[in-house]
């Protein structure tokens, strides 16, 4: 009987676009755009930098990490790929930028933020980097988005949704009729002898709030059940300060 793993793979662009696509007049494309961070897995997240226009040159900005919620507060307006990196000093005493992750959004449409999700990749202190649109369309109020970062595409339900998720974000699904009961949620990978589980769960959700879901690989390779965490910002009268948490 064939094995099937999930190997966790991003993809580095699933059709997004970013608000403000240009180009400079030699040719070089550039985009503008407001980012928040957030990390995968534990790791080292300290001293990850990036470069507000694109030119680390011209000045430096650190990426905070928190691993409990989105670190909000960033923009970019630079060529493309967007690189980020880390100061080192070489052997002659000279500093160097170090590239450890970067992201190539490609031409678009105008769009509002992104979010862009830190992966570590083992013991070698760079980055798989993926990113979803935050907008009031791809992200609204009172909806669930999932966010697959395997290589796998998934079956099953919430609720009486049907879901086929693919790597990447999902659509927005609304969570109005949802509100009063535990949801039950059930998802299943195709083999070639047939559907196997991978996750079994009930969720609640309340409402003036949107949720996260991220579904991340099994920790252990050899095992089918996928891994989860989930993310809800409250969006109510809170203001700017509203943040993306557990």
């Amino acid at each position: 009987m064939n094995q099937v793993k999930l190997i966790l793979v991003y993809a580095l662009s699933v059709g997004l676009n970013f608000s403000g696509f240009c180009q400079d007049v030699d040719g070089t494309a550039r985009v503008s755009f407001d980012f928040s961070v957030f990390p995968l897995e534990p790791g080292n997240w300290t001293g990850i930098l990036y470069a507000p226009n694109g030119d680390p040159e011209k000045g430096t900005k650190e990426l905070l990490f928190n691993p409990h919620e989105r670190t909000l507060g960033f923009s970019y307006n630079g060529p493309t790929p967007v690189v980020f990196f880390r100061e080192m000093t070489n052997s002659e005493g000279v500093i160097e930028f170090q590239r450890v992750g970067t992201i190539d959004p490609g031409e678009g449409k105008l769009r509002d933020d992104i979010m862009l999700f830190f992966l570590p990749l083992s013991e070698t202190e760079t980055y798989n980097v993926s990113f979803m649109f935050d907008s009031p369309n791809t992200f609204p109020e009172d909806s669930l988005v999932f966010f697959n970062t395997t290589g796998a595409t998934f079956f099953g339900i919430l609720g009486e949704e049907r879901l086929r998720l693919a790597p990447g974000a999902s659509e927005p699904i609304d969570l109005n009729g949802y509100f009063e009961e535990p949801t039950p949620i059930g998802l299943v990978i195709e083999r070639e002898e047939g559907y196997q589980k991978v996750l079994m769960n009930k969720l609640r959700f309340s409402p003036d709030r949107r949720t996260l879901m991220i579904l991340r690989s099994p920790k252990n390779p050899n095992s089918f059940r996928i891994r989860t965490q989930r993310l809800t910002e409250y969006t109510g009268s809170r203001g700017s300060s509203d943040v993306l948490e557990p």
